[in-house]
């Protein structure tokens, strides 16, 4: 099985759920939204989203469970990680800005490694193309 079929999967959840942090955070704190509000919603609407595409994957028969289990191990690992250290910056400093820096930072590093991958590929002289993940390409 080629690399793309197998990995495609696991890269459309993450994508989704940097996008979901990315574009619905932001725009919720710009609507003036407590900042612990926007966290918790965005954190339930990826949770929902991620459960539904995953679903969609084992229906479809596209999940391999081992990697399936490495990023479940992984993803659980960095969320609580990330909560109890935001939860001890904010108990500690009693301020809720940490929540807000933290998703400027999402946005700022998906904005860099964004960049360096399009210098990368522009480096190396890919040709990008419209279509689908797996198309066929040129």
């Amino acid at each position: 099985m080629h690399w793309i079929q197998t990995t495609s999967p696991y890269a459309y959840i993450i994508f989704l759920q940097f996008s979901q942090g990315i574009v619905k955070g932001p725009l919720m704190l710009a609507m003036g939204v407590h900042p612990a509000v926007s966290s918790a919603s965005s954190a339930c609407m990826i949770l929902f989203t991620s459960f539904t595409a995953t679903t969609s994957y084992i229906v479809f028969g596209l999940l391999v469970p081992d990697y399936a289990v490495v990023c479940l191990i992984v993803g659980f690992t960095a969320t609580v990680a990330g909560q109890l250290g935001l939860g001890y910056l904010m108990k500690k400093a009693g301020r809720n800005s940490y929540i807000v820096f933290s998703i400027g930072f999402v946005v700022l590093l998906s904005a860099f490694l964004m960049t360096i991958q399009s210098l990368l590929s522009m480096a190396e002289g890919e040709k990008h193309h419209s279509g689908g993940i797996c198309g066929k390409g040129d």
